[in-house]
């Protein structure tokens, strides 16, 4: 907020179609970083969901073997 605050200066910022307006740049800056951010995140974001389930599995897995390892002790 204190960076948006004190970058008020406008500059211009051309959309291809839409021509040049002109945008505080703070704003630019900030509004450019939260594209980069959600841009990174949607990059990761699958990455991130398959090791998450290949770490299930392999738990899953080690449950299993060690389940086989150990006898079922008996409780008298």
């Amino acid at each position: 907020m204190i960076f948006l605050l004190s970058n008020r200066d406008f500059t211009p910022v051309g959309f291809w179609p839409f021509g040049s307006m002109p945008l505080p740049l703070g704003g630019v800056v900030l509004a450019a970083l939260g594209v980069g951010f959600l841009a990174g995140l949607l990059f990761h974001l699958p990455h991130r969901l398959s090791a998450h389930r290949r770490a299930k599995r392999a738990e899953k897995r080690v449950a299993e073997l060690e389940a086989q390892l150990t006898p079922p002790q008996d409780t008298p």
